[in-house]
């Protein structure tokens, strides 16, 4: 015991004969080990946020769109374009065996809404019921699209938070109509706030039923093709079998357009496709 004693105070001594040197000695420690902390805590912030974008599109959720393709092999000079279709998607959905699901949309930003008391601007989107389950979309008030909404081609209408804020203005909007280019729907739920920040891009979308969309607001400048769609969700089986999902569904397009099969597409995993260079554009937002 007075051994230890004697160990302490000559410590004690030591470091007061060297204050100086003492003081830079332990601020150099605190400094280092508070930077490390820093930079741990910066890279966990960043993975954290990334991962929570990711999640407001969905879990394991991949995309397809229309694009331009080469007319000769090799050749970027001389492109085409074409045009996804509802073929497509059925195809997806019947020979893929490793995709677990699908959904065709159809989306247009030309569409004008009024309510009874304003009128906003932003994304109507045609949907099949399932949609939701392969994106996120948590319903704040109401319900979702259902099958008989989508068979029926009912005219109503799921809108996003954003847009609920602009046309009601704090009064109820489940149960109240509104105008889409003079068509009523009715408002049968509304979408919780989606994405953080200054991010309303989300939230300034509305869903209208798939067949209801092809009835009244097909995609224009688009050729003559009624089944054209705007692009394909789809969400392979498991994480393991995103790159063989992707592949399928190139096959497929790439078979029903005469295409080369290098088309892009992005997955909710963060990561792209490096074979894709050809005839499809990428998911930039």
């Amino acid at each position: 015991m007075r051994l230890l004693f004697d160990i302490f105070a000559q410590t004690l001594r030591s470091l007061w004969a060297h204050k100086l040197r003492s003081v830079l000695t332990m601020f150099g420690i605190a400094w280092g080990v508070g930077s490390l902390l820093l930079l741990v805590g910066l890279g966990e912030g960043f993975r954290s946020g990334n991962r929570k974008q990711f999640d407001t599109l969905g879990e394991n959720v991949m995309f397809i769109w229309s694009g331009r393709a080469p007319v000769v092999e090799g050749s970027f000079t001389a492109l085409r374009q074409y045009y996804l279709t509802y073929r497509d998607y059925a195809d997806i959905l019947r020979e893929c065996p490793s995709v677990r699901a699908a959904a065709p949309t159809i989306s247009r930003g030309d569409i004008r809404a009024v309510s009874d008391f304003f009128q906003a601007s932003g994304q109507i989107v045609g949907v099949p019921a399932m949609f939701n389950q392969i994106r996120f979309l948590p319903v704040h008030e109401g319900r979702w699209i259902n099958d008989m909404d989508d068979a029926q081609k009912r005219p109503v209408i799921v809108i996003g938070d954003e847009v609920r804020r602009t046309l009601f203005s704090g009064r109820p909007a489940v149960g109240a109509t509104i105008l889409l280019n003079g068509i009523r729907f009715q408002i049968i739920g509304t979408i919780e706030t989606v994405g953080h920040g200054d991010n309303m891009n989300l939230n300034l979308r509305s869903f209208i039923p798939f067949n209801t969309m092809r009835e009244y607001f097909r995609l224009t400048n688009v050729g003559n093709d009624p089944d054209v769609i705007s692009f394909i969700n789809y969400q392979p089986k498991s994480r393991a079998l995103h790159e063989s999902a992707r592949q399928e569904v190139h096959r497929i397009v790439a078979r029903n357009h005469g295409l080369i099969p290098r088309i892009r597409t992005l997955s909710t995993n963060g990561t792209r496709s490096k074979l894709s260079t050809r005839s499809e554009r990428s998911l930039t937002r």
